[in-house]
């Protein structure tokens, strides 16, 4: 009996059935496109090896080695991440030598991680973490010293960045982090050193505060566990919420009610106003405000500085730059001060609202006026 052939049900389909590879994946005929690797067919296939180093945007690196298949004809198993899919290949991909590599592999791994899993910022969303639970793997290696004793200047904790921090006792130099710097063209992070020494730091060891960092938060997108994270606010706005001891007031960017509802499982592009705004109510906030109004407090200014300048009564050059994006402003100041006299002088929307909310008609009518408000902002970007 001839099993059916599984192909890919996309809007691509047509493109990969133009030039299709056939090959066998866990005993399932399976098609891809010409220059698909082994793990896309895999994918096709309906099956799931594990990845940690793995991102579709950049070229595969294949240092976890937690995606190698059994490929018949190949004295070892190959990554499946960067191996191309050949006609009439056989690939396997749960054999009992696989699955006991790569509990040998999450091993090694544990054993060069700290035991912080019970507080660590990315709990619950970290891979190696997930791969742990699901391979049911014990920490029984010695743990192993992070960092080149050679060369100390290296840090394996930096926090002095005021959007992202830095804990190396956490990598495993799976480099996405190196790969999304280099793709914005910051190249603010590489790697130094070989073997078990290798570690991703910043430009010529300085502080990330203190290199090309412009704050965009891509690196702390793709990293999958906890070396690299968003600097934690949350436990300050909680204690301060608790003590009841200040007016909290929180403004809410318009693109979080659309992402935040994914991380709820709603269907992508729900607006989730509505249920947000009474989440921050439940958590305590006296006052909820949308960032929206001072975006347009924003736009009005900009559009009298264009007027202004249009008109030689103003200084500054044409044409006129926003200043809306803290993450641009970093990378105009850092990368690029030649197009400083381009930027509006106008505040961003956050700083805009917080400004008002403070010193405006709403603080001086609903706040006492020795009592300094609490004003918290929840936004899509890290540079804010």
């Amino acid at each position: 009996m001839i099993k059916p052939v599984i192909q890919m049900t996309s809007r691509a389909a047509r493109k990969i059935l133009s030039n299709p590879v056939t090959l066998t994946v866990n005993g399932r005929p399976v098609q891809v496109e010409m220059g698909a690797t082994v793990l896309d067919a895999v994918r096709a296939a309906g099956s799931r090896i594990p990845t940690l180093c793995y991102h579709p945007e950049f070229k595969a690196r294949a240092v976890c080695r937690m995606c190698l298949v059994d490929m018949e004809g190949e004295r070892r198993p190959q990554p499946a991440c960067h191996t191309l899919a050949e006609e009439g290949a056989i690939v396997n991909t749960d054999t009992d030598e696989l699955k006991a590599f790569r509990k040998v592999d999450l091993q090694f791994l544990l054993a060069r991680h700290p035991n912080e899993c019970i507080r660590c910022e990315v709990a619950g969303n970290c891979k190696l973490q997930d791969l742990v639970e699901e391979y049911q793997v014990e920490d029984l290696m010695p743990k192993m010293q992070r960092g080149s004793l050679e060369h100390p200047e290296h840090r394996i904790h930096d926090h002095t960045s005021p959007s992202i921090w830095r804990d190396m006792d956490k990598c495993i130099e799976c480099g996405l982090c190196v790969d999304s710097c280099s793709a914005q063209k910051i190249d603010a992070i590489g790697f130094v050193e070989r073997g078990k020494g290798m570690v991703p730091v910043p430009t010529f060891d300085k502080p990330l505060c203190q290199t090309g960092c412009i704050s965009c938060g891509q690196c702390t997108l793709v990293c999958p566990v906890g070396a690299l994270i968003e600097r934690p606010d949350w436990q300050r706005v909680l204690e301060v919420l608790s003590s009841k001891r200040r007016t909290t007031v929180v403004q809410t960017a318009p693109a979080t009610r659309v992402s935040i509802g994914e991380e709820f499982g709603f269907e992508p592009g729900t607006i989730s106003t509505g249920r947000m705004i009474q989440a921050l109510r439940a958590l305590g906030f006296d006052y909820v405000f949308d960032t929206g109004f001072s975006a347009d407090l924003t736009i009005m200014e900009e559009a009298n500085e264009l007027l202004a300048r249009l008109r030689g009564k103003r200084e500054g050059n044409l044409p006129l730059f926003t200043s809306c994006c803290p993450g641009w402003i970093n990378y105009i100041e850092i990368h690029r001060p030649d197009l400083l006299p381009h930027l509006s002088t106008t505040k961003s929307p956050q700083q805009m609202h917080a400004a008002v909310t403070k010193r405006g008609p709403f603080g001086r009518n609903a706040i006492p006026e020795s009592e300094e408000p609490f004003v918290v902002s929840i936004m899509p970007c890290t540079a804010k």
